[in-house]
């Protein structure tokens, strides 16, 4: 029987919508969590990186050339571009508070996943980032 944590998070985060609870425990399973204390950074903004973060608990600030962007909460993926383009990351994170984030490298993305739950997640990436863009250009058509 699953652990009741994953099926949670197969429910609560939206890159697994869609995947079995036995694919996201094989996920966390074989992938690691990081704790972040409040103020240190993720990632910084122009650097290339092949991961991506789930945030399990606290907040995450996007930050673009000193500028607040958004708060992120547990839920929210961070640095996914990074598993779908070699690019240089277009903002900062940072731990807005004590934050537990779960970090998906591309070599487990790779490694452990089926075709069909790898498609299924590109898939959620894409659409949270199509919403991303979405609500961006409504801010920037109200201002």
């Amino acid at each position: 029987m699953a652990d009741d944590r994953f099926e949670v998070m197969q429910r609560s985060v939206p890159l697994f919508e869609g995947i079995s609870v036995a694919d996201v425990e094989k996920i966390f399973t074989h992938g690691r969590t990081m704790r972040v204390p409040k103020g240190e950074p993720i990632f910084f903004e122009n650097t290339v990186g092949n991961e991506m973060y789930i945030v399990l608990g606290g907040k995450i600030s996007l930050i673009k050339n000193k500028k607040h962007l958004a708060d992120l909460g547990p839920g929210a993926m961070i640095g996914e571009m990074a598993l779908v383009s070699q690019e240089p990351r277009n903002a900062s994170a940072v731990a807005a508070e004590d934050s537990n984030v779960f970090v998906l490298t591309e070599t487990l993305f790779q490694k452990l996943m089926t075709k069909r739950v790898a498609i299924r997640m590109l898939m959620n990436i894409i659409k949270t980032l199509c919403d991303r863009l979405r609500e961006t250009n409504k801010r920037a058509t109200t201002t």
